[in-house]
């Protein structure tokens, strides 16, 4: 709790408790349209079991309609709780697979292993991640039972296993790697077929509730796939038992057989086969950080993690992926050569979800339990490797993996990622010191119901959204009760960075127009670690605004520093936020850094500078990079908030509000955009 009240931990978990809200308000009447998320159409609200869960628990424990701060209270608390239920789960798979003794340290491992989902389960992330672990977990140890169950038991639990995994994709529309890994494992052990192919039938009856969001295309492309698939391995299984032919020449049949289906089924539908197939590759690593995944930070690969490459796994896994990794290279040989259906099952997916957070960092809260589970055997098979001294090893394991994982689980769990006083004040202020772009302040607790297809949303004229990078859109929905230009989603991300980078009056306004923006929202960390972000959502170069140069310290080390160049100041962001719009003259010296090319230990070549020479004018400084064609130089100012350049006016834009941070430079923004 703060001052503000509870403080959500990220953008996601924001954008959840306003929904929450708006559901409280008419439970258990779920809004189909939130003409609040973003300008230029509002979006559409699909069915969110999770949202449901947090507002019947706060309406249950009021006994009616929850006051505003006992449902943030639930929705700060629940998490945390869930989290705690997860070991639980996968004891009881570990002990189904490899016994006791595995299980037990599955459970101990599950509860100290960092990373992700200590930060998705400590208090105030309300977000689904939790919901989507649990959930896929729990729906997996049952289907692992059902297949070798009998009779009524392994009915139930086909269904129960079949209902979570339809309320999984309920809460995570975009979990089509659900249905892809169990039916992977179909194909790798047709036994497994009709088990998967049930399940996945009824978990498409239960998304039907959930079938109009924007993702249900691919959630249903995938389901008819997997479960194709399925059938067509259960049918040649079938015949292969039947005729007792060759195992060897099953797998490769199947796969022909999968493959020719999974074709079928895609040339239905081509466009959407092939517009998912390019989603996929877009969120995908491409190592050369041009792709999404390098835009958002969940979305990052495991090795671009602070502090980097094998340092990166420890600061995400801790020690637990030292006896975890051996044993997920043996799952490959018990695909292989396992008579047993359900390991096989369990092993697939292990090994995909840990490749999948391996190259997707949010996909580590499938990871990380698979990797318990083999940290859990790998323990439990040093104990059986040395009878003698189990006792002492196993109090050695227990206080190495508490010693040195503890450290890092505590700092994923109290780091504060949510916004700071600065932005609760802003917010604060846009929500009572600017007009109700809805005409009613209580229509942000009204019930909108889905828009019908092929319908838009009329806003009335008082509306108009506010401008602000999509990290913080979530916020001016949630905090400020305004309409964002872009949020989450990344919806009209590329306008808003082709607005902040432009260099053009004219051409800053006509973006504005297009977003209808009456106020922008501008942070420091917009015009300085966000700004390569801003850039590359711009489709220009972040070379084009600063460069960074190695200088050498008095140490003898070299440091690295920024030079702003000419057309950094010119760019909307800088002239709102550095200079509040005012006309600004070039600072009387203008610098020029002669740089040479060197090679750092690691291969890579850097700038590192050689003199520095300087001008009264940016004119002058161009004048000597001209008489100079053999010498690298770069004209620019390591202050960004000192010009080297003349800055015109931007008379249309008007301060209204900054924050007041004593803690640094870290003032929030709010500027009126007159047209």
């Amino acid at each position: 709790m703060t001052t503000f009240g509870v403080n959500f931990q990220d953008t996601d978990s924001w954008y959840h408790m306003r929904a929450v809200h708006n559901l409280a308000a008419h439970f258990p009447h779920q809004s189909g349209f939130d003409p609040y998320a973003i300008y230029g159409g509002g979006q559409n609200a699909y069915t969110e079991p999770w949202d449901l869960f947090i507002a019947g628990i706060a309406s249950l424990l009021a006994f009616g309609i929850p006051s505003p701060r006992l449902i943030d209270q639930v929705g700060a608390w629940l998490p945390a709780v869930l989290g705690a239920l997860l070991p639980i789960p996968l004891f009881f798979l570990a002990r189904r697979l490899f016994g006791v003794g595995p299980a037990r340290w599955t459970a101990v491992v599950a509860a100290v292993i960092p990373g992700i989902l200590v930060w998705a389960t400590h208090l105030g992330v309300p977000d689904h991640h939790v919901a989507e672990c649990l959930l896929s977990v729990c729906a997996l140890v049952l289907l692992c039972g059902a297949v070798e169950s009998e009779g009524r038991e392994r009915l139930w639990r086909l269904v129960v296993s079949g209902l979570l995994f339809g309320i999984y994709l309920c809460v995570r529309p975009a979990g089509i790697f659900v249905p892809a890994t169990l039916s992977l494992a179909a194909l790798l052990e047709p036994l497994l077929a009709p088990y998967v192919a049930t399940v996945l039938a009824i978990a498409s009856a239960v998304f039907l509730s959930s079938s109009g969001n924007i993702w249900a295309e691919y959630t249903w492309l995938t389901l008819g796939c997997s479960i194709t698939a399925c059938l067509a391995a259960w049918a040649l299984g079938a015949l292969w038992r039947k005729r007792a032919w060759s195992k060897t020449l099953l797998l490769p049949a199947v796969g022909v057989a999968a493959g020719v289906a999974i074709g079928i089924v895609a040339g239905l539908e081509p466009a959407l086969f092939h517009s998912m197939a390019e989603t996929i590759r877009r969120y995908l690593p491409d190592g050369q950080g041009t792709s999404r995944s390098y835009l958002v930070g969940e979305l990052a690969p495991l090795w671009e993690v602070t502090p980097g490459r094998l340092s990166s796994v420890f600061e995400v896994l801790g020690p637990v992926w030292l006896p975890a990794f051996p044993v997920l290279l043996c799952a490959f040989y018990a695909i292989w050569r396992s008579r047993r259906p359900a390991l096989v099952l369990c092993s697939v997916w292990g090994l995909v979800m840990t490749v999948a957070g391996v190259i997707q960092l949010r996909m580590m809260i499938y990871g990380e339990p698979a990797i318990a589970v083999a940290a859990g055997v790998g323990c439990a098979r040093l104990m059986a490797e040395l009878p003698r001294f189990r006792t002492a090893v196993s109090i050695a394991t227990a206080i190495f993996l508490l010693v040195a994982g503890i450290p890092h689980g505590i700092q994923h769990s109290i780091t504060d990622g949510g916004p700071r006083a600065d932005w609760h004040q802003a917010m604060a202020w846009l929500r009572w010191n600017t007009p109700e772009p809805m005409g009613d302040p209580r229509a942000w607790l009204g019930y909108w119901p889905a828009l019908q297809p092929g319908k838009d949303f009329a806003y009335p004229p008082s509306a108009y959204s506010v401008l602000t990078w999509w990290d913080y859109g979530n916020w001016v929905n949630a905090i400020g009760h305004r309409i964002p230009s872009t949020n989450g989603t990344q919806a009209n991300s590329d306008t808003v960075a082709a607005f902040l980078t432009a260099a053009s009056p004219q051409a800053a306004q006509a973006l504005g127009s297009q977003l209808h923006a009456r106020y922008a929202v501008l942070n420091y960390e917009l015009t300085s670690e966000l700004w390569p972000t801003v850039v590359q959502w711009s489709n220009r170069n972040v070379a084009r605004y600063q460069r960074t140069i190695m200088q050498t310290s008095p140490a003898g080390g070299r440091v690295p520093i920024t030079v702003y160049l000419p057309d950094y100041y010119r760019t909307m962001a800088v002239r709102m936020y550095n200079f509040d719009g005012r006309a600004i003259t070039a600072s009387p010296q203008v610098s020029a850094f002669i740089t040479t090319p060197v090679r750092d230990p690691s291969g890579a070549m850097l700038d590192a500078l050689e003199s520095e020479e300087t001008f009264p004018s940016e004119e002058k400084a161009l004048e000597f990079r001209l008489l100079h064609p053999d010498k690298s130089v770069v004209v620019g100012s390591i202050n960004p908030m000192v010009s080297c350049v003349n800055v015109e006016g931007l008379p249309w834009v008007k301060p209204v509000f900054a924050s007041s941070d004593p803690a640094g430079p870290h003032t929030v923004k709010i500027f009126e955009l007159t047209r």
